[in-house]
């Protein structure tokens, strides 16, 4: 029988190139730790999941070592862990996923394995009181989905996009522009600059009811690559516009959730979410509540993964050691999940 109690609980993030901890205590973040190896993919215009998966090798060591030291505790301290095992890279999450395994066994604690988007979703705890339901947009590289939080670990997709992720077409545009992986920063800068109604970036409209909430960023992709393949274009107006669009578009589809269900409490979650433009825009809504975690918790970090471990394990549910990763892991699944309560 595990001893479920209130923890003390170390969070291993590792689902990309990131190599995160953080340490969480009665839903107070303790310490947190996020290091990237982007650099060594700057080359390859992208994350190249072979050098990502050694990297968090190299790292984690050292990862471990400075959280535990900005927390003032020792490995002994640490009470339960949390490690994310999907979705993501192959590779990268089973770093993770084993050394979350070797300090169970070592450490003689339980562990458990959660959703990297549940993680974003929690992340929004660290600094505001969501009452539920409330919903979250969640939007990043790989992600950007709509989804109803109905209380703790409870959640319903009711959108998501039918092509490219909104990141993910702010990364393809950058790197067409020639700027270096990764290119969301900088052009969040020139968005900024820009006159963002200079170009008109057309809105997908679906009259299939049952797509009312889906997102489609694949058009907006290409009338800016048409716009640069022409050579006479703004940068920054062009960039500015694009944010624009794509702010529209997820706005779109968050206001109609919103009317829909009733709700006007949005958390708005993942990398894009720190963009500045992207805030601006959102913030001048009227009638419905915008809530964004601090830039730094907007991204991938092992604080959000503890969170959501500290909530599982209290609740008595822990992960087995058959636990793997899974890349393509859905919201709500969790098919290594464990209670002695049952």
């Amino acid at each position: 029988m595990v001893n479920f109690k209130l923890m003390r609980i170390l969070g291993i993030e590792t689902s990309c190139d990131d190599t995160s901890m953080g340490v969480v205590e009665n839903g107070k973040l303790i310490s947190i730790v996020r290091t990237s190896s982007e650099e060594f993919h700057v080359r390859y215009g992208g994350v190249v999941p072979e050098i990502a998966a050694r990297k968090h090798l190299e790292l984690f060591p050292f990862v471990l070592k400075e959280v535990l030291r900005r927390g003032k505790l020792k490995l002994k301290d640490i009470e339960g862990i949390s490690v994310t095992f999907g979705p993501g890279l192959v590779g990268s999450l089973l770093v993770g996923t084993e050394l979350a395994k070797t300090l169970s066994f070592f450490l003689k604690i339980p562990f458990v394995g959660v959703n990297h988007l549940e993680g974003h979703i929690y992340s929004i705890f660290f600094e505001y009181k969501m009452d539920f339901p409330f919903l979250t947009l969640l939007i990043s590289g790989g992600h950007t989905e709509i989804i109803l939080v109905q209380g703790h670990l409870k959640y319903k997709i009711i959108g998501t996009t039918l092509d490219d992720a909104c990141g993910e077409i702010i990364d393809k545009i950058g790197r067409k522009l020639g700027f270096p992986y990764p290119a969301g920063k900088e052009l969040d800068k020139l968005a900024l600059k820009g006159n963002p109604d200079r170009y008109n970036f057309t809105l997908p409209r679906f009259k299939n009811r049952k797509r009312r909430f889906s997102f489609s960023f694949s058009g907006m992709k290409t009338q800016a690559l048409n716009i640069i393949n022409s050579k006479n274009f703004v940068l920054e107006d062009l960039v500015s516009s694009l944010f624009k669009g794509i702010s529209e578009e997820l706005l779109d589809r968050i206001k109609l959730a919103s009317k829909e269900t009733g709700i006007t409490n949005i958390s708005v979650v993942g990398g894009v979410s720190a963009s500045k433009f992207l805030r601006e825009r959102f913030r001048r809504e009227k009638g419905l509540n915008f809530y964004f975690p601090s830039p730094e918790l907007s991204t991938d970090n092992g604080g959000m993964i503890a969170l959501v471990g500290e909530e599982y394990l209290k609740r008595g549910f822990y992960s087995s050691f058959e636990l793997d990763a899974v890349s393509h892991l859905k919201l709500g699944e969790n098919p290594y999940l464990k209670s002695d309560r049952i």
